[in-house]
């Protein structure tokens, strides 16, 4: 599913904090999962294909993949375990050292690759290799050397059509057997954007994975079909950066926030033990995008910061915990209300917590069975399907995280107040805050259903591209006035039943010590910094919804997504700190 890929992203990317890896819980084995930005999508792994399927390539598709074996030689040493053709658009191909029908676990090396069938192009890319795991990234002169060769090799004399941008990612996945044994790997993410006019099109590109050792672990490019460079705003009728950044400065908002773990060392670069600090931060809170045409703001553009709201709620000091699947499943139908009626256990997994990797996370996933067809086969209507996700710290069974899945209700309007909402939320929280007062900052989200662009045709979207309609509460405990951010929990309503359908309990443990926040510097100190270290660059975008472009693009001012990536404003000094990378 392709969502609308607006500036705020991108925005957000510029790195006003350290980022961390994101980590997707695999179980090769049996069930691998991962998320699409929170909308619960389940992928299964492909299972051994027998010898009586007999995968085989066309000698087109065997000419393609020769490309990217010059490119990738391990991928050599791989045979084809299944290939996939979905009609005249695109086809995919699994590679593995297993013979097909066997299983080898979380040792064996798989490869999964796409490519559009008419031109017989790469657009996605991703490699698990067992023996090149590792926790640890490349430095990043590395990581845009080997992914500047591979980008060349794989597109040819396209490659002129594209430059890298500044910004780096980190990436990781994690595989696990039921004997506990795990596989960690980590990459950098090197950027690359279609470039028109001379200037980066934010949104069409494609993004290369690289590893410790210089293995190109991953690739992802966007399709840009329908690209009329004709509608394209001409860049000569801009208007002068400095013009921009006095608009954007004025509108600029910089806020104190705690960080009681700020990490020092930037993903993959940890000590054995990753080093942390309480810390004092300022964060910018509404940021423009200025069309580069007028120099004003863009209201289109304008990423959502709910005003928060203070509270003081009396905890009751009450815990949900689950230690096996029985106890978990009780609880979601006692605590949550959830009918478990047609809900099979999917199993359980071992993972890290994304903070602290100490603390071992158990996972529990439960789905309801696609009911069969007329002709015995399983039905793909997705509104019959109902997803359940539990996890708990693994010691203790104390429940940190609930998601609740219902296909159901995707594209109705909700009927449940935001106020009714709140008060749900509230009540249903205050039972499971540490006993006594506390003092938190609340922000109300908007429903998905507000965030559809203006521009999208409603009446042409299909119903599971419609959201269903939830309301959104996070809840920060606050020190000195201040929120601090890793002391948090979130609530979320079915707008359609007034039930929670989720939940994150991020506020446990022993506060750390947290610094006294009256001798900081102005926040327009703050602000001046921010702009220094994230210089406003031009770029387009062109936002797209579910296949439904927006009329046509933007010429844009925002600040570059690759400045002072990582790091973060000390409260104290007004300077930028940079985690260390060596």
């Amino acid at each position: 599913m392709k969502k609308v890929q607006g500036v705020a992203a991108a925005v957000l990317a510029a790195g006003m904090l350290l980022a961390s890896p994101v980590w997707a819980a695999e179980n090769p084995a049996s069930v691998v999962q991962a998320t699409d930005g929170g909308d619960g999508v389940r992928v299964v792994a492909p299972q051994g294909i027998t010898e009586a399927q007999k995968p085989a390539l066309t000698e087109a598709q065997q000419q393609v993949l020769e490309k990217v074996y010059q490119a990738v030689p391990e991928l050599k040493e791989l045979s084809v375990q299944h290939v996939n053709n979905e009609g005249d658009k695109t086809w995919s191909v699994m590679l593995s050292d297993r013979a097909p029908g066997t299983e080898r676990g979380i040792q064996s090396a798989n490869a999964y690759l796409t490519f559009e069938t008419a031109t017989g192009e790469l657009t996605s890319y991703n490699f698990r290799n067992p023996a090149w795991a590792s926790e640890k990234v490349p430095s990043p002169a590395l990581a845009r050397e080997k992914a500047a060769a591979f980008a060349r090799q794989i597109l040819g004399d396209k490659i002129k059509d594209y430059a890298p941008g500044d910004d780096l990612g980190s990436s990781g996945a994690g595989a696990q057997d039921d004997k506990g044994n795990k596989i960690t790997w980590v990459s950098t993410n090197v950027s690359y954007y279609r470039l028109v006019n001379g200037i980066p099109l934010l949104n069409s590109g494609f993004r290369v994975g690289v590893d410790v050792f210089g293995h190109i672990t991953s690739f992802h490019r966007e399709k840009d079909e329908g690209i009329d460079l004709t509608r394209f705003p001409d860049p000569s009728r801009a208007v002068t950066r400095e013009e921009a950044e006095k608009t954007f400065a004025g509108m600029l908002e910089m806020k104190l926030q705690y960080s009681e773990r700020q990490h020092l060392y930037a993903p993959g670069f940890e000590p054995e033990k990753g080093e942390t600090r309480p810390a004092l931060v300022y964060v910018p809170t509404s940021m423009a995008t200025i069309d580069a045409l007028t120099g004003k703001p863009l209201a289109e553009f304008m990423p959502s910061f709910p005003r928060p709201q203070r509270l003081t709620l009396q905890g009751e000091g009450r815990q949900l915990t689950a230690r096996t699947p029985e106890e978990a499943g009780k609880l979601l139908a006692d605590a949550f209300g959830i009918d478990m009626t047609g809900m099979q256990f999917q199993g359980a997994s071992d993972v890290q917590s994304f903070n602290d990797r100490e603390i071992k996370q158990k996972n529990y996933t439960w789905s309801t069975i696609p009911p069969k067809g007329t002709e015995g086969k399983p039905d793909d209507d997705y509104r019959q399907m109902r997803f359940v996700h539990l996890t708990t710290i693994a010691g203790t069974g104390q429940v940190i995280s609930y998601n609740y899945q219902d296909e159901s209700g995707r594209g109705q309007e909700g009927s449940v107040s935001r106020e009714a909402a709140q008060d749900t939320a509230v009540k249903f929280l205050q039972k499971y805050l540490q006993t006594g007062p506390a003092e938190l900052e609340m922000r109300v989200h908007q429903d998905a259903e507000e965030r559809i662009p203006a521009w999208v045709d409603q009446s042409k979207l299909k119903d599971q591209e419609r959201p269903r309609p939830v309301i959104s509460f996070t809840f920060n405990q606050v020190h000195q006035g201040v929120p601090v951010m890793d002391r948090a929990c979130s609530v979320q309503v079915d707008a359609l039943t007034g039930k929670i359908v989720g939940f994150y309990y991020g506020i446990s443990g022993s506060p750390v010590p947290l610094p006294d926040n009256r001798n900081v510097v102005p926040a327009e100190t703050a602000k001046a910094e921010f702009l220094k270290q994230h210089p406003l660059k031009l770029f387009y975008i062109w936002p797209e919804y579910y296949g439904q472009k927006a009329p046509s693009p933007w010429l844009v001012y925002i600040p570059d997504p690759g400045s002072s990536w990582g790091g973060y404003i000390d409260a104290f000094t007004g300077q930028t700190v940079k985690p260390e990378n060596k």
